[in-house]
């Protein structure tokens, strides 16, 4: 016997806009916490042709992600993070080596 279809509604996808969420993402995390990640998007492409996004980067405290509190939230940093990330290792003449902190 076959599976069940799975329903589209519990992987985030609609009958009305595809693979697209039914509502808007988040453009900026709501808690003033996080305003270190967000003023560095706001200034990701200039950081990126001046060169200086990965001393950027290594200004900002580390944040701790507990204080996000919905999907919408963890949708928002996830892409605010990936971004800073893909930048800072790309962001130079070389790409950059990012190991873990411990």
């Amino acid at each position: 016997m076959l599976p069940p279809i799975p329903k589209l509604e519990d992987h985030s996808i609609s009958c009305r806009n595809g693979f697209l969420p039914d509502h808007l993402p988040l453009r900026r995390l709501p808690d003033r916490y996080y305003e270190p990640w967000e003023d560095l998007i706001d200034n990701l492409q200039a950081l990126i042709l001046t060169k200086r996004i990965r001393s950027a980067v290594n200004r900002i405290p580390q944040l701790s992600v507990s204080r996000l509190q919905t999907e919408a939230e963890l949708q928002r940093a996830y892409s605010v993070l990936g971004f800073i990330c893909h930048s800072y290792i790309w962001g130079g003449d070389r790409p950059a080596q990012v190991s873990p902190t411990s």
